[in-house]
């Protein structure tokens, strides 16, 4: 006896439709981007800095811009630092001096 042949796998389905091409721009979910507090780091050379105190026996900051302060800096060891350190203690005070 024969076997009947086999038959051809049948045709791929076509892939759905993207469901955010289906959707309007308004209802697009919204995501953060990068930041990178540009209004600092960008600021004019004659502007005037920020005025920030740090407290030498604590090394807290105190000042009404010490939260923009804490977030430039946390912008800067992101940018700056390598991924492969787990903690802050592990990055070499060289590196830490720099940033």
């Amino acid at each position: 006896m024969a076997t009947p042949p086999a038959l051809p796998p049948p045709p791929p389905s076509p892939p759905p439709p993207s469901t955010v091409a289906s959707q309007s721009p308004s209802t697009l979910k919204r995501t953060r981007k990068a930041t990178q507090l540009r209004s600092l780091a960008t600021r004019p050379p004659r502007a005037e800095r920020p005025v920030v105190n740090i407290d030498p026996a604590t090394g807290k900051a105190n000042g009404p811009h010490k939260k923009k302060l804490r977030t430039y800096l946390g912008i800067a060891a992101r940018d700056k630092v390598d991924v492969t350190y787990e903690t802050w203690k592990e990055v070499p005070t060289a590196q830490k001096d720099l940033i």
